[in-house]
């Protein structure tokens, strides 16, 4: 077994680094492996509109990364990145610390896109990370104090703003109307026809407005301004939340230290960064050449991390680097509380049903092994009867 003299430095500890990090070290127990994130927990954002609707506790979908790291072996440090010095595999950070790597795995997320619309980092509530989550939660609970048919709007048709619509719809009911915007002629453009179906009857059973081929001009204190086929039109309103799209997050390359497209790290099938064979790129900041259609999402990120750690144990060991390909094993959303949809792999199912089995499925992929095991089996005593009715049904075949 061959071994390295730096340590193999993982920066961004989300799905994806998450992912690598956990599998090479099972391919390699021996491997130095050291993860870096500016967060203490993991957020597990699939689940974060179950912890917005308290339909699971905070702490099932937020492991502290020093637990889940500490059991497996792999170091883990609390930091920024702030530079990334290719030629000297030098890593700089925000406290002036100095890291040496031999191989290096970026994969630091996204953040909220704003696409410099004025008024949008000023006057939108977003819903990337926890303490976006808390603070709109603290906005709508407050808004319970007042008059009711507050003017929201959710900025985005896609899974993340249908989402929040039906979960904010079934906490608050009548508190605030509620108009989804989304620049394309349908919503969910990018997903199963069979959840986009079931996305909009879910919206209209719930009374959900939805403004399609509409963009947003500008959010003001009080405004915000719609452009559509019918002109610029002016509108009211007490809350907007932005999820109309992310980029990635980037600000430690200087301009020219790496190959873009479409703003992300162009890789090769293999995951390297171009004329850097020792630093790969995966998740959301990177794009594979001739696979520019993968989604962004926790899926591509966690099997991509999955791949990932196959390619280093290769390299490590001097040998060819398989090329990366994707299986779509479909595609889950929340549809309000207790009631979700899913499509892949031959199978469609939706109501509750279907989000008790995606529940169980996120339940199962939380990193910690002792935190998923709690909150699977909190979950399952809960929902004992439903695993009693599965059972007798599939003993019945």
């Amino acid at each position: 077994m061959k071994s390295i003299q730096k340590p193999i430095v993982i920066v961004g500890a989300g799905f994806a680094g998450m992912t690598v990090a956990l599998n090479l070290k099972n391919l390699n127990p021996s491997l130095p492996i050291l993860i870096v994130d500016s967060e203490s927990n993991f957020i597990f954002k699939p689940l974060m509109y179950e912890v917005l609707s308290e339909e699971i506790r905070i702490w099932e979908a937020t492991p502290k990364f020093a637990n889940i790291f500490a059991d497996a072996g792999i170091t883990f440090l609390k930091n920024y990145l702030t530079k990334i010095s290719f030629k000297e595999n030098i890593l700089e950070f925000s406290d002036e610390l100095q890291l040496s790597y031999q191989y290096l795995v970026i994969c630091t997320g996204s953040i909220p896109n704003s696409f410099l619309i004025k008024g949008v980092e000023e006057n939108c509530y977003f819903f990337n990370d926890f303490n976006d989550l808390n603070k709109l939660k603290f906005f709508l609970k407050e808004s319970q104090k007042t008059s009711l048919n507050k003017k929201l709007f959710i900025v985005g048709g896609g899974p993340s703003g249908i989402e929040l619509a039906c979960k904010i719809k079934d906490i608050f009911i009548d508190q605030f109307e509620i108009n989804i915007i989304e620049k394309s002629n349908e919503i969910l453009k990018r997903n199963k026809i069979f959840n986009r179906e079931q996305a909009e009857s879910a919206l209209e059973k719930r009374k959900i407005n939805v403004l399609l081929n509409a963009t947003v001009k500008e959010v003001s204190e009080t405004k915000i301004s719609i452009f559509s086929e019918d002109g610029i039109t002016s509108l009211e309103k007490d809350i907007v939340i932005w999820t109309a799209g992310v980029k990635p997050n980037l600000s430690y390359l200087e301009t020219d230290d790496v190959t873009k497209k479409y703003g992300r790290i162009l890789v090769n099938n293999n995951l390297q960064i171009e004329n850097h064979n020792n630093c790969f790129a995966i998740g959301d900041i990177s794009i594979i050449e001739g696979m520019e259609d993968l989604p962004i999402t926790a899926q591509v990120a966690m099997q991509e991390g999955n791949h990932l750690a196959k390619n280093l144990e290769l390299l490590i060991q001097g040998k060819d680097l398989l090329p990366f390909e994707f299986q779509d094993n479909g595609e889950m959303i929340s549809l309000g509380i207790g009631e979700a949809s899913i499509s892949g792999l031959g199978v469609t199912l939706s109501g509750k049903l279907a989000f008790e089995t995606r529940r169980l499925i996120y339940a199962s992929k939380l990193p910690d092994i002792n935190e998923s095991l709690k909150s699977a089996s909190s979950w399952l005593f809960q929902k004992k009867s439903f695993f009693k009715k599965f059972l007798k049904k599939d003993n019945s075949n």
